[in-house]
């Protein structure tokens, strides 16, 4: 009892503050990550280092910016509830908005592949904003926390779109695609070897999970990479990439669903890249190797 007491005043209290002060303290608890995570800094830095091939100088600066992003992405989802149309008009910027065009246009079933990149708390609303004319649903992992479990749906589930668990959640998304509907699903992260396809991500083997991409063949849908990242002139920029269709895929079941994964793998690729600052480098993305 009073853990949830605790953790809904906290969260009753970080909705009431605006979007600066939000960053502002998100930014706050980046650089308390930074000072009292020592295990976490070095592993940032290393693997910057490492995949990145910047020297130590480098690596440093560029891991000190992404904790104070990472931390600034923890807080946004107490911002979620105040994503609307007002917000997406005055702080968002459409990157490639031709491709939103082309996607709304063809309706078809949807899944977005995307990545703890950026604002990625922020994305779920903005997405439901622009797809409020067809079911959405987001594939998540859930804390193991249930009270935290219980804070975090609510957060993210302002909209119409539907949080969904990621395990056994197979039928719920089917269901949802047969509707020409959009499943998102967050693809960076490791997962274990019996979900995996093994592919390269930032120059070493990574566990890339299959699961998105065996549900976009089985309902024929098109896959596509989007991105929230900050910056630009209204602060925040919103990325559509080239989709892939996989009614166009070739070969065996096992041949498309290694295309479709190597395909959100380098779109992912990409966006680090480009925003190295914004990427969750705390996280172990390569600890799950191949059999040998």
């Amino acid at each position: 009892m009073i853990k949830e007491i605790f953790f809904e005043t906290l969260t009753q209290s970080l909705h009431k503050l605006n979007l600066k002060q939000i960053s502002f303290l998100g930014r706050t608890l980046g650089t308390l990550m930074w000072t009292f995570l020592p295990f976490r800094r070095k592993r940032a830095i290393t693997r910057v280092e490492k995949h990145l091939n910047k020297n130590k100088k480098e690596a440093i600066y560029i891991a000190k910016k992404n904790f104070l992003h990472t931390g600034q992405a923890f807080v946004e989802i107490f911002f979620n509830l105040k994503v609307d149309y007002r917000f997406l008009s005055d702080f968002v910027e459409i990157k490639n908005e031709f491709i939103l065009k082309e996607i709304k246009r063809l309706k078809r079933p949807v899944v977005a592949a995307t990545a703890h990149l950026g604002a990625w708390e922020l994305l779920s609303g903005i997405m439901s904003l622009l797809f409020h004319d067809i079911p959405t649903q987001i594939v998540i992992r859930e804390p193991n926390d249930p009270v935290i479990s219980a804070i975090v749906k609510r957060l993210r589930g302002k909209y119409k779109h539907e949080i969904v668990p990621r395990d056994n959640s197979v039928p719920r998304i089917v269901k949802v695609l047969k509707k020409n509907g959009m499943s998102a699903f967050l693809v960076d992260h490791n997962c274990g070897w019996r979900k995996a396809v093994f592919l390269p991500f930032l120059g070493e083997v990574a566990a890339v999970n299959f699961g998105p991409a065996l549900m976009a063949v089985r309902t024929r849908a098109i896959v596509l990479p989007v991105f929230l990242v900050r910056g630009g002139a209204k602060g925040y920029k919103l990325y559509f990439l080239p989709y892939l269709d996989t009614k166009k895929c070739k070969g065996t079941l096992k041949e498309k669903v290694k295309a479709i994964c190597e395909f959100y793998t380098k779109a992912v690729e990409e966006m680090v890249l480009k925003y190295p600052e914004q990427w969750y480098w705390i996280h172990n993305r390569w600890r799950t190797k191949p059999k040998k």
